[in-house]
C-alpha cells in the first residue's frame, strides 16, 4: 500500500509540473501578443528626413533615435500605446498615431528683423482738410510670444500731412501741410491660419511721433506764394512776447491694421488716428487730429 501511494503521488506531481509548464508557456505567448515593434520615418514639411530626433512610445520609456534617413525602430512596445512623441532641437514637438506618417514643423524664430514700406493718404479732421498722399518706410523687430501672438515695435519715417482749399468767386486760397515725422508704432499682432503657410494678421497698438521737419506752403489770389517752417520757433505768440512753432513736434495716437501673410511676406492695409499738439494755443493742447489710411508691405528676416 505504501509503494502504491508513492507511485500515485509521483503521477500527480508530474501532472502538476506539466500544467505549470503549459500555463507559463501560455502566459509567455499571451505576453508576446501584447507587445509589438514600431517602425517609422520622421520628416519635415519639405519631406526631408530629420536626423537625431528622439521618438518615444507614449506612456513608456521605450525610445529610439532617428538615423540618417529619418528612420526609427521601437521594440516591444505595449499595444496599449497608441501614439509616439517626437522631439528634435529647433523643431516643435510632434505627436502622431502609431503607423501614421510623422511630420515635424520648425520652431518659428522668436526674434526677427522686419522692414516695411507703404503709401499713406492723410487728412486733418477738425478743420476738414482734403486728403494728401504720403509715404512711410521703416525697420523694426518682431518678438514671437506664441504661435499666434507677436509684438512688433517699429521706427518709421512718415510723410503725412493735409491740404486745405478754399474758393469763393475769383478768390482762391490753398494751404499744404507737408511734415516729415519719426513714428514709433508699438504693435501687437494676432495671426489666424488661412491655409498652409498663409494666415490673416490683425494688428493694433499705440503710436508715438516726433516731427523732424516740414513746411506749410500757402497760395493765395493776389499774393506771392509763401512757405513757413512747421517746427521752427519763429512765430510770435499773439498773447505774449514769446516765440512758438506752428505745431509741437510731439504727437501720439493709435494704429491698427489687417493683412494677409504668406510665409514671411505681409501685405495689408492700416490706419492711424493721431493727436496733433498746437503750440500757439498752449503747449499740451490737442487742437487737431490726423487720420491716416495706408497700404503697406513688410517682410520678416
Amino acid at each position: 500500500m505504501f509503494n502504491g501511494f508513492n507511485t500515485q503521488d509521483k503521477k500527480d506531481e508530474k501532472k502538476l509540473i506539466i500544467t505549470m509548464l503549459m500555463t507559463i508557456a501560455g502566459l509567455t505567448t499571451l505576453m508576446a501578443q501584447q507587445t509589438h515593434d514600431i517602425k517609422g520615418v520622421v520628416t519635415d514639411k519639405r519631406n526631408e528626413p530629420i536626423v537625431g530626433a528622439l521618438v518615444t512610445a507614449e506612456g513608456t520609456d521605450i525610445s529610439s533615435i532617428t538615423d540618417i534617413d529619418g528612420k526609427f525602430l521601437l521594440k516591444d512596445v505595449p499595444v496599449s500605446a497608441k501614439k509616439v512623441i517626437v522631439e528634435s532641437i529647433g523643431m516643435e514637438n510632434a505627436e502622431a498615431k502609431i503607423d501614421r506618417p510623422i511630420m515635424m514643423a520648425a520652431h518659428p524664430k522668436r526674434l526677427s528683423l522686419v522692414v516695411e514700406a507703404g503709401m499713406d493718404w492723410s487728412r486733418y479732421t477738425v478743420e476738414g482738410s482734403d486728403t494728401k498722399s504720403g509715404y512711410h518706410f521703416g525697420v523694426g523687430m518682431e518678438v514671437r510670444m506664441s504661435k499666434r501672438w507677436a509684438f512688433r515695435p517699429m521706427v518709421q519715417l512718415a510723410n503725412r500731412g493735409a491740404v486745405y482749399n478754399f474758393t469763393e468767386g475769383s478768390y482762391s486760397y490753398k494751404e499744404t501741410w507737408n511734415p516729415l515725422m519719426l513714428d514709433v508704432p508699438l504693435m501687437f499682432l494676432r495671426r489666424y491660419d488661412l491655409a498652409r503657410n498663409m494666415s490673416i494678421v490683425f494688428s493694433f497698438g499705440p503710436v508715438f511721433s516726433w516731427g523732424l521737419s516740414g513746411k506749410v506752403k500757402t497760395s493765395e489770389t493776389g499774393k506771392a506764394d509763401a512757405e513757413y517752417d512747421i517746427y521752427s520757433k519763429d512765430y510770435d505768440y499773439s498773447w505774449s512776447g514769446g516765440k512758438h512753432a506752428l505745431l509741437h513736434p510731439l504727437g501720439f495716437g493709435m494704429a491698427y491694421g489687417i493683412g494677409v501673410e504668406y510665409k514671411k511676406l505681409l501685405i495689408g492695409v492700416s490706419g492711424k488716428n493721431m493727436g496733433i499738439i498746437s503750440e500757439d494755443e498752449g503747449i499740451g493742447e490737442v487742437k487737431e487730429h490726423n487720420f491716416v489710411l495706408g497700404a503697406s508691405v513688410s517682410y520678416r528676416f
